[in-house]
């Protein structure tokens, strides 16, 4: 199954761009049955995970470099699921919200997308994982350099060379790191699960430290985490709306999910001795991202900036390495993977209408077009982390975990002050956009929009007031890295 979650987008993208279809119309539906046949899919995978096991499914092993020990290795676990699922909810929607384009290369590389970045989190070899890494940003660059706005070529290089800086040094982390684990395993080897089995033995070498930062690099960029952040309001502002669903939705999660993935099971040690660090870098970006957010003019750009903030709470999770604040960062990827993915689509829907995205120049949308502007509101207050949406309960989980653990309990008191900046951000953003009287006639949400909506809608809803939905999975995914981590450091 997890063979076919992969490859079934990237061969249907491979037919999309093949097709005589000058209107698109035929590579739209075909794009919007995949997403959907590969969400039922993931849906049935995720339903069925023993969350009691706490081990992969659906897992394939094909010795594809065995004379380098890279294996074509892949697998399901609990930490992996809500973002295998995730991908291609944030397909479908993003093919929906694009329903009037006529180029079929841009339904192509949506394809392509959702097939790398489900390599990604289903990657058990880190060769591997390099390679889905590295395929993402093909489609995403295209994205942006040929369908978004007028800045779209600065942005779209902006966002490949900090991303292709990143991978250098994460490729070289990864070959040193399965050539120093050969005397251990007595062979060289990139597979994941073997290298974790030697994580002991990993946190003996002098050079762990530099390990660890060269994966580091790479997943804070992603992140994407202050000062490493810059590259990040430009590709949004830039985008077509699919893109900035892609990217505020998944592309970001590929940093928080490394991290754990990776950085804390390779390296507990090294994590723990730079928790300080990591904190201060999170600190940093949960106060800057507020403080900006509340300053910007673009209503798209003020998404990206609070997307900073955001992500910031996810690193402070991580740098606390406790159950709860790991618990936490994965809730809230995934539930600012469901929200923003949302503000995005509502602002590219609106910017359609308006023209602009300037929040100066709108005025009392809601009153113009109800549910074009409820479903902003409910966005907005998501962003916000509002109780009962699903934003607040993994800030929540993130901030006490960092309170629980002694290196980062001081940073959460000045973290505390970004969630008010940022609520202040998000409700004077309310009160510009969405209240008062329209200045002209806005058209609401059509069926196709309402169906793209409808899903994120739902979701926001549940994973505020069902935690049950998704905290069993990330349960069965922490779990083990912890005891892991605990075996390692004692």
């Amino acid at each position: 199954m997890t063979l076919i979650l992969i490859f079934l987008p990237i061969v249907a993208a491979a037919f999309v761009g093949l097709l005589d279809d000058p209107r698109a119309e035929a590579a739209k539906r075909t794009a919007l049955g995949v997403a959907l046949f590969t969400l039922i899919a993931s849906l049935g995978v995720y339903l069925a995970y023993p969350v009691s096991f706490g081990g992969f499914v659906s897992e394939f092993k094909l010795a594809w470099l065995p004379l380098v020990g890279s294996s074509l290795h892949v697998g399901l676990d609990g930490l992996s699921l809500p973002f295998i699922a995730l991908t291609p909810l944030l397909t479908a929607v993003s093919v929906l919200a694009s329903w009037r384009k006529t180029d079929k290369g841009f339904f192509a590389l949506m394809l392509l997308l959702q097939g790398a970045l489900v390599g990604v989190f289903a990657a058990l070899d880190l060769i591997v994982f390099f390679v889905f890494f590295e395929l993402v940003l093909v489609p995403m660059y295209f994205m942006i350099a040929l369908w978004g706005y007028e800045q779209r070529r600065y942005a779209a290089v902006k966002f490949l060379i900090y991303s292709l800086v990143g991978s250098v040094f994460m490729l070289a982390a990864m070959l040193a790191t399965a050539y120093l684990a050969a005397p251990a395993l007595g062979r060289v080897s990139f597979d994941y699960l073997d290298l974790v089995s030697v994580a002991g033995y990993l946190a003996l070498l002098p050079a762990a430290g530099w390990l660890f930062w060269g994966f580091a690099l790479a997943f804070l960029i992603k992140l994407p985490a202050v000062p490493l952040h810059t590259w990040l309001p430009h590709a949004h502002t830039q985008a077509p709306t699919a893109g900035s669903i892609f990217l505020a939705g998944l592309l970001l999660k590929m940093g928080g999910y490394g991290l754990i993935r990776f950085n804390l099971a390779l390296f507990p040690g090294e994590l723990e001795r730079f928790a300080n660090l990591l904190a201060v870098v999170a600190l940093v970006s949960i106060v800057y991202g507020a403080y900006v957010t509340l300053a910007q003019r673009d209503l798209k750009r003020l998404i990206a900036n609070s997307s900073v903030n955001h992500m910031g709470y996810v690193l402070l999770g991580i740098a606390s390495m406790t159950a709860v604040g790991l618990h936490g960062a994965v809730y809230q990827m995934v539930a600012h993977g469901v929200i923003t993915g949302l503000m995005f689509l509502m602002v590219g829907l609106l910017a359609d209408r308006t023209h602009t995205r300037e929040i100066a120049a709108m005025k009392g949308v809601y009153n113009a077009a109800p549910i074009l502007g409820g479903v902003l509101w409910l966005a907005l207050l998501g962003g916000l982390g509002l109780p009962g949406l699903a934003g607040f309960l993994g800030e929540f989980q993130s901030l006490w975990g960092g309170f629980l653990a002694d290196v980062t309990r001081p940073y959460v008191w000045v973290a505390v002050f970004g969630i008010v900046i940022l609520a202040g951000a998000m409700l004077w953003t309310i009160q510009r956009v969405l209240l008062g009287k329209a200045e002209g006639a806005l058209d609401d949400l059509n069926p196709v929009e309402v169906a793209a909506a409808a899903p994120l809608v739902f979701l926001a809803v549940l994973l505020g007031l069902v935690p049950a939905a998704l905290t069993p999975w990330i349960d069965a995914g922490v779990q083990p890295l912890l005891t892991l981590v605990q075996e390692v450091l004692k």
